[in-house]
């Protein structure tokens, strides 16, 4: 469990931090740490069938990430 001193440092971080917080964070687990419900992979395999049909309409994650942050306060 997380102290309290912790979350109260992690509060105190701005918006953006927070979420570049997040992002490192998730980025140090593997793909076999984080649960998948048969429903997510549904809904994976899809868009994974998705992005083999129509490549051109898909955009890398640096694109996206970039758009995300120009929306941040």
């Amino acid at each position: 469990m997380l102290n309290n001193t912790l979350i109260s440092q992690v509060k105190s971080l701005t918006t953006a931090e927070r979420i570049e917080l997040i992002s490192a964070v998730w980025e140090t687990l593997s793909s076999d740490e984080v649960p998948v419900s048969a429903k997510e992979m549904v809904l994976l395999d899809a868009r994974l069938a998705d992005l083999e049909k129509n490549p051109a309409d898909q955009s890398p994650w640096s694109e996206v990430q970039a758009r995300l942050k120009c929306q941040l306060p």
